[in-house]
């Protein structure tokens, strides 16, 4: 049963986070590791007519950090939660011995998927009852798109 695997907690079907075994991260610490070999940093600093351009390079650098250290290997479930991090909705559902949200009644007003909605929107939660609607496999064949942007 992939679906189940690969299904979050909360409802999410982790392979169509952009974060899942991503590409960027990949090339996001060759490109740091490059910048750092070549003390791109220091370039960046010097004051002069040529690479005036560079002058927020510290920010770059910081975003560049973040993206090579962002790649998730594993699903919630088998990775102990999203990249790791178990999160309150997870610790709920393990504590209550629950394959995931669907099996609680309480999904309406459950105030733990705050944290979700600024990228993921209602999606959770509408996974989460088409999930109790068909079950795992058929709920995930129809689940929402990831993020509120691909609609």
């Amino acid at each position: 049963m992939k679906s189940k695997n690969d299904t979050a907690y909360c409802g999410i079907y982790c392979p169509d986070c952009i974060h899942y075994k991503n590409k960027y991260s990949v090339y996001a610490k060759s490109l740091k590791d490059h910048l750092e070999a070549i003390a791109f940093d220091k370039y960046a600093k010097n004051k002069s007519p040529f690479g005036a351009q560079f002058k927020n390079f510290e920010e770059f650098e910081s975003v560049l950090t973040a993206l090579a250290e962002t790649k998730c290997n594993h699903t919630c479930r088998t990775g102990n939660g999203c990249s790791g991090v178990p999160c309150k909705i997870m610790e709920c559902c393990i504590s209550k011995n629950y394959e995931g949200c669907w099996d609680c009644s309480e999904v309406d007003e459950c105030d733990k998927f705050y944290f979700l909605e600024p990228r993921c929107g209602e999606m959770p939660k509408n996974n989460i009852k088409k999930i109790k609607k068909d079950g795992i496999d058929k709920g995930m064949e129809k689940r929402d798109n990831f993020y509120v942007w691909q609609k």
